[in-house]
């Protein structure tokens, strides 16, 4: 894949023709095929982590905290400027 890159590839924004295009596209077989071979010799595999971990109970709690200290450092800053 390094040498897709040197050549400029769909990443630079330069030499993004119908032929960097098409050798982006053929090397995909090759990668996947790759990305198999090391899942497998190094016996590890992709896995995602849970969605949204961002609303659990706790972040919740400490975003309305966090909210309520801004809102006080906002009135706080105007009321002096005023």
């Amino acid at each position: 894949m390094g040498s897709l890159k040197n050549t400029g590839c769909l990443s630079s924004g330069s030499g993004n023709n119908e032929v960097m295009q098409n050798r982006w596209a053929l090397s995909a077989p090759v990668t996947s095929e790759y990305n198999s071979a090391m899942h497998d010799f190094t016996k590890l595999a992709y896995t995602t982590s849970p969605q949204h971990k961002d609303s659990t109970e706790m972040r919740i709690k400490r975003d309305a905290s966090d909210l309520e200290e801004m809102q006080t450092q906002i009135t706080t800053c105007s009321t002096l400027h005023s």
